[in-house]
């Protein structure tokens, strides 16, 4: 499980449903971002003119989601000489929030996918963190274009490990599975 430290008030805590007082992961923090990501683009207004989207298809009976995403960001060159990429939100009325405190602090929930997801492949690299080699990350990409009012997309692939949580209450919630170090 790798480690993840969510801001007080975050709309997301990479806390287990089944051990709600248990360490919060990455795992599921990324999964829930993306999740929280596909739902407000099934229930919210998009701003026109842009072509961002996310879609998540789980698999029961394998206990994978693969989920495919991409975003239109903004590059823009760093004091350092690197390339910051910046996601504006292309939905409105979001609700999301980072919370303070906490390993995250991304203005917006299409930021804050993005950097979960890069945050997730750098220890899917990390041999010391990921000593199986697993890799629910296959495509991680920035992309320098014109498009949709950007200048660059940032585009992910993952074939994300899941499980189903079944609820003390009654019903089930599928949550990320732990699966880095």
């Amino acid at each position: 499980m790798a480690d993840h430290t969510s801001g007080a008030g975050a709309s997301v805590s990479g806390k287990s449903h089944a051990n709600p007082e248990g360490p919060a992961s990455k795992e599921r923090y990324v999964y829930g971002i993306l999740g929280l990501l596909e739902q407000e683009e099934n229930n919210l207004p998009r701003i026109a003119e842009r072509a961002d989207r996310i879609t998540i298809t789980a698999n029961l009976s394998t206990k994978t989601a693969a989920i495919d995403l991409l975003l239109n960001v903004t590059a823009s060159n760093a004091a350092d000489g690197g390339t910051n990429y910046t996601a504006s939100h292309y939905l409105t009325g979001s609700t999301f929030t980072a919370g303070t405190g906490g390993s995250h602090t991304p203005p917006n929930l299409a930021q804050a996918a993005m950097e979960a997801v890069i945050a997730l492949k750098l220890i899917e690299l990390d041999t010391a963190r990921n000593p199986d080699k697993k890799t629910a990350i296959t495509r991680c990409t920035h992309t320098l274009a014109a498009s949709g009012g950007t200048n660059a997309t940032f585009s992910a692939l993952l074939e994300f490990p899941i499980e189903v949580i079944s609820l003390p209450g009654g019903g089930s919630v599928i949550e990320g599975k732990n699966y880095l170090i």
